[in-house]
């Protein structure tokens, strides 16, 4: 028993990457088929074999079939392993805030308004995309200005108006000013909303990135 399992296991190099492979189909079927742990066991029993597949070729002076079977040995679990850390990296992606250095020169590239430097943060939060990749990320902003600034803010808000611009165009409503950017491929790839409430001295920005 000993020699043919050594004759057709180990010798013959090319079984036990066909066996690997067929565990692994196994696993998959399994994993989508679930109440069976057949696949699992077949993938971890025809791993080890592959494993001493591969050690005895090495030990024999066959490297480079010992090292074929190690990568394709190796390739499956490098992958799942993968997988897992992008996943945890989605389930666990903590919220965090925006820089307070970052506030000012983003709404600046975004709407050409410059802000008082004295402000409240009333809010401030980056929220990870559900679901998405780790580059995905919304962020929510609402900042609160001195009654003495609104004279400054709204003189840039009234000679933006009269100017064209790439970036967008403010428009009047019964609390203040919104700015509607551009379509272009930016804001294609960051739309936002930002709102001016002169009536409650507070500025809201809500970004995605996408």
């Amino acid at each position: 028993m000993t020699e043919i399992l050594k004759k057709y296991l180990v010798t013959k190099w090319w079984i036990p990457i066909l066996l690997f492979g067929i565990s692994i189909v196994l696993f998959i079927s399994g994993a989508i088929l679930p109440n069976t742990e057949f696949g699992f066991y077949s993938l971890v029993f025809f791993g080890a074999v592959l494993l001493i597949s591969s050690v005895w070729q090495l030990f024999k002076g066959k490297i480079i079939i010992g090292f074929l079977q190690l990568s394709i040995l190796g390739t499956p679990f490098l992958f799942l392993g993968f997988m897992t850390y992008l996943f945890t990296g989605i389930m666990n992606k903590p919220d965090g805030e925006l820089v307070l250095d970052r506030i000012e020169p983003l709404i600046k590239e975004k709407t050409d308004l410059i802000i008082p430097q004295d402000f409240e943060v009333l809010e401030n939060l980056i929220e990870h995309t559900e679901g998405a990749f780790n580059s995905d990320y919304s962020i929510g902003l609402t900042i609160k200005y001195k009654e003495s600034d609104e004279k400054n803010i709204l003189e840039q808000i009234l000679n933006s108006a009269e100017l064209e611009s790439d970036k967008g165009s403010w428009k009047k409503y019964d609390n203040g000013f919104d700015f509607e950017h551009n379509y272009d491929e930016i804001n294609r790839a960051e739309p936002f909303y930002f709102k001016v409430d002169t009536l409650n001295n507070k500025i809201e920005l809500n970004l995605s990135h996408l």
